[in-house]
């Protein structure tokens, strides 16, 4: 049971990879004998690694069907986007009325991580999505409501999945620098409206600088293809 387990765990990462790296292309069928041979092993591992995957995000499972990659397209991503705006506001106001000192030291220190990497020249998203990462952890930290944060979770990894493969627009960063100090200022100042009102400004600049980039992939897509 434990090798099991454990060859499971190794084909959901090494599967997650290949969808992630583009290995294997959104809308593409997994078929469990193909991913046994694949990777190395049996069935069963690969089930589990399916069943996991499916919980993320990665994967959808069609009844009589089989399981495929999940596609990303715009209305998925203004769908998750919509959920996380109806969610973040309520949680920074809970933050707001329970935050520390201590706690805004850290919010603080986090932002100024953040900014830092955005200031580079070529940064690096996998560097700053963990910074961003961090900054907001300290909001939902103490958050009664586990539901929330599982629902706004469960789709994080493949959208950054999508966003890691799109270009970083210095513009957009420098806009969530300025929201994470304005999120703080209101904070601070125990305004609860104005903290809700910047994580919604926050979510929503968010979801328009994807878009943007990926109807920009898009077209760069399509004029390759049409260059002889």
């Amino acid at each position: 049971m434990a090798k099991t387990s454990s060859l499971s765990h190794r084909v959901t990462a090494d599967l997650r990879s290949d969808i992630v790296s583009g290995a294997l292309e959104p809308g593409a069928w997994l078929k469990t004998e193909t991913l046994a041979a694949r990777y190395g092993v049996s069935a069963n591992p690969v089930r589990e690694a399916l069943w996991r995957l499916q919980g993320e995000g990665f994967v959808v499972a069609n009844p009589n069907q089989g399981a495929r990659v999940r596609v990303v397209d715009d209305d998925f991503v203004r769908n998750i986007f919509e959920i996380r705006e109806a969610l973040e506001p309520l949680i920074i106001r809970r933050f707001c009325e329970r935050a520390t000192a201590s706690d805004i030291a850290r919010l603080r220190e986090a932002a100024a991580v953040f900014a830092e990497l955005a200031s580079r020249k070529s940064p690096q998203f996998l560097a700053l999505d963990g910074a961003n990462r961090a900054f907001h952890a300290i909001i939902t930290e103490g958050e009664f409501n586990v539901q929330a944060l599982e629902v706004m979770d469960r789709y994080a990894g493949l959208i950054n999945a999508m966003r890691a493969k799109l270009p970083i627009s210095p513009a957009a960063l420098r806009q969530r620098v300025r929201q994470h100090d304005e999120m703080i200022d209101a904070i601070v100042s125990a305004d609860v409206e104005r903290a809700a009102a910047v994580a919604t400004a926050h979510i929503r600049a968010a979801r328009e600088d994807m878009l943007t980039q990926m109807r920009q992939a898009r077209t760069e897509a399509a004029r390759a293809t049409a260059t002889p």
